[in-house]
């Protein structure tokens, strides 16, 4: 009975992906009469909204502290720990927001044109440049009202740890001048009861300590067969930077500090968090 129910979620949820999808292509065509600008913004101040039978569906429960820090008129950026794509869903109950993803999705039949109607920015990640095509792509974006979310980790791990940071994805925040929001995800419950170890993994899509790497299709339908999974969410003071980001030293330190920001939240809010860990 138990995949039973998760294969009629997860049918319900790629049914509504697909109707998403192919009402986001015709809005983004249709309202680009008004201007390319015009209609990217608008879908992306859309996206909450469309979103959120996505969320509901995946049985993701989302409790946020530290709300009254998030900016109501000017563009931000947001910055993370990355414990998989359960946090990347919950984003959309907080503000419109946008990501950056490989350049060659741009090249998908509908789902191309949906991803960059969002906001999405786009990189070739073949060649080397990323940063500063990263930098320019999301400068852009951020002049036309786009808030972005990106994890400085690169990557993601089970939530008791973090990764370095790399300091070059501070670097639009501090030429911008806008706020820069640090916020850590820490998964509390897992079908209603305290998350329990040996379960982690199956919320956090992570290489485990034994090294093993579950696919993604693996692990996205397991995650149909949990009932909820409640995440709590501690967004910090936003923080306007101001450095010198051509100093490889000044850019490092400013990393460092929103990475001591974010430890600390961890450290308060995960009784299995781990400074010391690094890899």
């Amino acid at each position: 009975m138990k995949y039973l129910m998760a294969a009629i979620r997860l049918f319900l949820f790629l049914v509504y992906a697909i109707v998403l999808v192919i009402v986001l292509f015709l809005l983004y065509h249709i309202t680009r009469i008004f201007g390319n600008k015009f209609s990217i913004r608008l879908i992306h101040n859309l996206t909450p909204v469309l979103a959120f039978p996505l969320h509901f569906l995946m049985g993701i429960r989302l409790k946020i502290y530290g709300r009254e820090h998030i900016p109501k008129k000017q563009a931000f950026l947001m910055a993370t720990n990355h414990i998989g794509y359960v946090e990347l869903f919950s984003l959309f109950k907080i503000r419109p927001m946008a990501f950056v993803a490989k350049d060659e999705i741009l090249s998908w039949p509908l789902i191309g044109a949906v991803v960059k109607a969002v906001g999405t920015v786009f990189v070739d990640r073949t060649t080397g440049g990323l940063s500063e095509q990263y930098i320019r792509e999301v400068t852009e974006a951020m002049k036309n009202h786009i808030n972005f979310w990106f994890a400085p980790e690169k990557t993601t791990n089970d939530g008791t740890w973090l990764r370095p940071f790399s300091s070059a994805l501070f670097v639009v925040a501090n030429r911008l001048k806008c706020p820069l929001l640090p916020a850590v995800f820490v998964i509390k419950k897992l079908n209603g009861k305290p998350l329990q170890p040996e379960r982690r993994y199956e919320v956090a899509w992570a290489t485990d300590p034994r090294g093993n790497d579950t696919p993604f299709s693996k692990h996205f339908f397991h995650f149909f067969t949990l009932r909820s999974v409640l995440l709590e969410m501690h967004i910090l003071p936003p923080v306007v930077p101001h450095y010198d980001d051509k100093d490889i030293n000044e850019r490092r330190a400013f990393s460092a500090e929103v990475y001591e920001r974010m430890a600390e939240a961890l450290e308060k809010h995960e009784p299995a968090f781990d400074r010391q860990r690094k890899e």
